[in-house]
């Protein structure tokens, strides 16, 4: 569909559907122009055919970023882009089946080629260069999976697809992310709970509430900071302080989102404080003066200049990169913070957030745009542009009567 059509679709729907004007300052055309251009960037350049199907790739080092680094195609990333799709499709008023379609077409390509049915999982990526699969199991990449084949099944009812779904879904709760007597990580504990919470958000089944909220507070436990705030990496309840102590944004922004969905989901009051006081903590200790957040802090967020941890994720980076996809979580978690309590002060955050990356982020393309990593010569990363998505759908949902 020809991008000036999807912008039609989802004005037309957010017409129909608007609330009060949120205390945003970046309009509600605006936000769908960015969305519409983002979506058009990505619709252009981020397919091959793989496989004997059209897949999106893993980052890119041409300009444009037409070309898979490494040859990497990722089963959770289509799945991912699926999802995208069927929120595109929601957001125009289930208008437009074409988004269906095209999610379909995505989650085909992985059941057909990434699925290893005696595991079950899903594998982790596919090589074009080695012409192999690396198949590894990542509950929570295996999640996004799932959430992607259940979701659909909710619009077009897909028996073998469900029953393949299920199948994985059963593997992955008896994961230790389920369990209490077993080490917890933020990165996949976050992951589960959020595509978790999809397939609530979409199917209405109680179950995945359940295990959402299994998951987040059995994480709480093990990986929040009692001292200065924010969650560890990794580590389990009752135990010593966490190896690895670098605090990420991206991951503690997820577990903010999984806890604010849980409330405003009506599980509790205890979710929203938890949330507040991560978001808090990295107000304080991983926002530039400028309005953008820095990728990672130190175990007290006193210094997000130094490089983490050994160990800490394998890089030596410094902290102080605002990385895409990072910034791009943190809108998604600002704007949750904004529904659960009304205040202000989190869409203000936004605010800056775009400002930083429409001065130092955004690249213009014949097509759209994207908003890319900032140092010169660097990769474009998928993860960042879907998260892109992600956000910049969230910033339109704000204006929709059951956003409230």
């Amino acid at each position: 569909m020809r991008p000036s059509v999807v912008l039609s679709f989802i004005l037309l729907a957010a017409t129909i559907h608007c609330r009060a004007e949120p205390p945003l300052r970046h309009s509600r055309e605006w936000v769908l122009e960015r969305l519409q251009q983002l979506y058009a960037m990505d619709e252009a350049y981020l397919y091959n055919e793989v496989l004997g199907g059209r897949a999106i790739h893993q980052n890119s080092m041409t300009d444009p970023p037409t070309e898979a680094w490494e040859g990497n195609f990722h089963t959770q990333q289509q799945s991912y882009y699926a999802l995208v799709k069927m929120d595109l499709y929601e957001l125009g008023g289930r208008r437009d089946a074409t988004y269906l379609d095209q999610a379909h077409e995505l989650l085909k390509w992985v059941v057909d080629n990434g699925h290893d049915p005696a595991g079950p999982g899903f594998y982790l990526k596919y090589s074009t260069k080695t012409g192999q699969w690396q198949k590894d199991f990542f509950p929570e990449f295996n999640a996004i999976t799932v959430a992607g084949l259940l979701c659909y099944d909710h619009y077009r009812p897909h028996e073998r697809w469900r029953e393949i779904a299920e199948a994985v879904l059963a593997r992955i709760v008896g994961t230790g992310a389920f369990a209490p007597d077993r080490p917890k990580g933020l990165y996949g504990s976050g992951y589960l709970a959020l595509k978790l919470l999809d397939c609530y958000d979409t199917r209405g089944e109680s179950r995945f509430l359940e295990w959402a909220e299994q998951v987040v507070s059995l994480a709480d436990e093990a990986l929040w900071d009692e001292r200065y705030g924010g969650w560890f990496p990794d580590g389990k309840a009752g135990g010593e302080l966490p190896r690895y102590t670098t605090k990420f944004t991206h991951t503690n922004s997820n577990m903010i989102q999984a806890c604010l969905r849980l409330y405003l989901a009506g599980r509790g009051e205890m979710y929203r404080d938890r949330a507040l006081a991560g978001l808090r903590f990295l107000a304080e200790h991983s926002r530039s003066p400028e309005g953008g957040w820095y990728r990672h802090n130190t175990r007290d967020g006193s210094d997000p200049g130094r490089p983490p941890g050994i160990g800490d994720g394998g890089t030596t980076e410094p902290g102080t990169p605002e990385v895409y996809d990072r910034m791009a979580q943190m809108i998604v978690a600002c704007c949750l913070a904004w529904r659960a309590t009304g205040e202000p002060e989190y869409l203000r955050w936004v605010d800056e957030t775009l400002d930083r990356l429409e001065e130092t982020h955004l690249t213009r393309y014949p097509v759209g745009v994207n908003y890319g990593y900032i140092t010169a010569g660097d990769y474009q990363n998928t993860w960042c542009h879907l998260w892109g998505l992600r956000a910049f759908i969230t910033l339109a949902r704000m204006w929709e009567k059951d956003a409230s």
